[in-house]
């Protein structure tokens, strides 16, 4: 699990504009006291609005949590296990908050072209440079067009056996 502690300057190229980008959202707070079954219920319905959150795309939202002083360890781990777990793309530790949203889509150039690639040449089933065949594609694949090939196959056996009646 990657963590990068944010120092709240904006000093790092990695961090340029992050204070705009955390202003500009709404947050739900969740605050967590120490109070074990208090903070156990909010970090379930917290995780619920975070899958909900992701699910849905929604990059105008987010969830603050904060910690305050009498907060407890493993609430820390917990909102990490949650936010690992529900796959959460942005999110910040700063001081005793950790400030989660999803993060705008990139903008799509219409002027480029997508890179069309021909591979021409031998790939051997294992090798340094190529991953293994993935059978279970080719399984779909052949799933899915299993009527046209059959279908194809039939006319090629029986043109084959009309041109050998003629030529009897």
């Amino acid at each position: 699990m990657d963590i990068y502690i944010w120092d709240g300057k904006e000093e790092d190229i990695g961090t340029k504009g992050i204070t705009k980008f955390l202003n500009s959202k709404k947050y739900t707070v969740v605050n967590l006291t120490g109070d074990n079954s208090s903070d156990k219920i909010k970090l379930d319905i917290a995780k619920k609005n975070v899958r909900k959150l992701i699910l849905s795309n929604d990059t105008i939202n987010g969830i603050k949590f904060h910690f305050e002083t009498k907060s407890e360890y493993w609430t820390f781990i917990r909102v990490l296990d949650i936010l690992t777990i529900e796959k959460a793309k942005f999110y910040v530790p700063y001081k005793n908050d950790i400030w989660f949203t999803n993060p705008k889509p990139a903008k799509k150039n219409k002027d480029l072209k997508p890179l069309e690639f021909f591979d021409c040449g031998y790939t051997p089933l294992y090798s340094n440079e190529h991953e293994p065949i993935d059978w279970d594609e080719i399984k779909e694949t052949v799933k899915k067009y299993f009527l046209p090939i059959i279908a194809y196959l039939l006319m090629v056996i029986f043109t084959i056996k009309g041109i050998y009646k003629l030529n009897r």
